[in-house]
């Protein structure tokens, strides 16, 4: 990137030429407004500052001489003073970006860093162009890929509803004019009324007419910002910029609440639920028993002898042996059931379209497998007690079933599945 700074003072130009080439920019000074008129009509730049005093004219009449002659492009124009010039409304006013003592050089400072950082940096994620015309949408997807976004393109509002649902996008420009019988409009409204992540996707509105009442609608109706055609591509840059980002940093947190979430319903020695979780789990699930009528059975798994194991091999051991029965329900349910430690020795599984006979047979093929394990050549047997959800059945009347029908097991000698029904 080039930058022109534009100041009598050598020592002024070369301090912000240094702190240009800090960021990667590189700067060319000069010391009149002629000569910097010369260099912006013989090529662009993407930064300008200029001082107030200049040997040929004033810095407010240099810049409005440049933009009367088109030499002002999309770029950050600053105007750089003296501490007593109270010029800053007359220049922005006139459209400078943005004014800045010469004797505040870290407030510039910081400025062009962001700037430079924010000008740099390409955007990652994917766009969805919902755009009629397939000129204006390979425009579109041309800048969008130029900003290092991936983009996919639908001409009708059924079509971007659609994608939207099986495509995870990260930001949708929607026109405003469409094909088929949806406006713009509509599918603003019906992307918001989508559950999940669709529906909460930053949009970005986009259309050629000059209609206040129509952007303030689309507005209205969940479009996060505007932009109208034809879109200057350093705007364009921006707004998609800001809006792909307030995405990105919504996926993080979310992420990082679902991290904790995990965490909190988790046992953190064995990574199976824990009672927390069970417990709300499974009223959900009796709920959804009782409504359709299919089978739920509830077990209560309890390791017998554990008390012996922790005395006799120390407490190290004692884990391992939980870690290891952990993995062996986790390796022997299908997906229709859910293990969870609930304390100590104790685990719990909520058996989903399973009868008592067809959870039986699965508790007895558990225990077989638990007597195979031998974690560190202990033998390791378990109590399981089963109950099947009746009708009127509450979480808490069918967990005592099953914790009941596990003592009984215990009582009958242990290793063994007793089924409360």
């Amino acid at each position: 990137m080039r930058a022109l700074i534009v100041d009598p003072s050598r020592m002024i130009r070369n301090v912000f030429a240094a702190l240009f080439a800090k960021n990667n920019v590189r700067a060319i000074g000069v010391t009149t407004a002629s000569k910097a008129l010369d260099e912006l009509a013989r090529a662009p730049v993407d930064f300008l500052c200029f001082a107030m005093q200049l040997p040929d004219m004033t810095g407010l009449e240099f810049y409005a001489h440049a933009k009367a002659n088109d030499l002002i492009g999309q770029h950050p124009s600053v105007l750089l003073t003296g501490s007593q010039e109270g010029i800053g409304a007359q220049a922005l006013a006139l459209g400078v970006t943005e004014c800045f003592s010469k004797n505040e050089p870290a407030v510039f400072e910081d400025f062009v860093t962001h700037w430079a950082t924010t000008a740099t940096s390409k955007l990652r994620g994917r766009v969805l162009v919902v755009e009629d015309s397939a000129m204006q949408a390979a425009h579109f997807e041309r800048l969008l890929d130029g900003f290092g976004l991936s983009t996919a393109h639908a001409a009708s509002g059924e079509a971007a509803l659609a994608l939207i649902g099986q495509d995870r996008c990260d930001l949708a420009l929607i026109d405003y004019v469409l094909e088929g019988s949806m406006t713009g409009l509509a599918v603003i409204r019906q992307i918001r009324a989508l559950p999940g992540r669709a529906g909460k996707i930053p949009l970005l509105a986009i259309s050629s007419f000059d209609d206040t009442a129509r952007r303030i609608e689309m507005l209205r109706s969940g479009a996060n910002d505007f932009v109208a055609k034809p879109v200057v591509a350093e705007e364009l840059q921006v707004r998609v910029g800001n809006l792909i980002q307030w995405r990105q940093a919504l996926d993080f947190l979310e992420e990082q609440q679902q991290t904790l979430y995990d965490m909190a319903m988790r046992d953190r020695l064995t990574s199976l639920y824990n009672r927390y979780y069970i417990n709300e789990h499974t009223q959900s699930l009796i709920k959804a028993a009782h409504a359709s009528g299919r089978p739920l059975c509830l077990a209560v798994l309890d390791i017998d002898h554990f008390k012996r194991i922790n005395d006799a091999h120390g407490h190290a051991m004692g884990d391992m042996v939980l870690v290891a029965v952990a993995s062996a329900l986790t390796e022997s349910l299908d997906e229709n059931a859910v293990a969870a430690r609930i304390g100590g020795e104790e685990f719990m599984l909520v058996l989903k379209d399973c009868d008592t006979f067809a959870a039986t047979r699965q508790g007895e093929k558990l225990l077989e497998m638990l007597e195979e394990l031998s974690p560190s050549g202990l033998r390791v047997t378990a109590s399981l007690g089963i109950a099947q959800c009746r009708p009127g059945d509450s979480y808490d009347s069918l967990l005592n079933r099953a914790d009941l029908a596990m003592y009984e097991a215990k009582r009958n000698g242990r290793n063994c599945v007793i089924s409360a029904d």
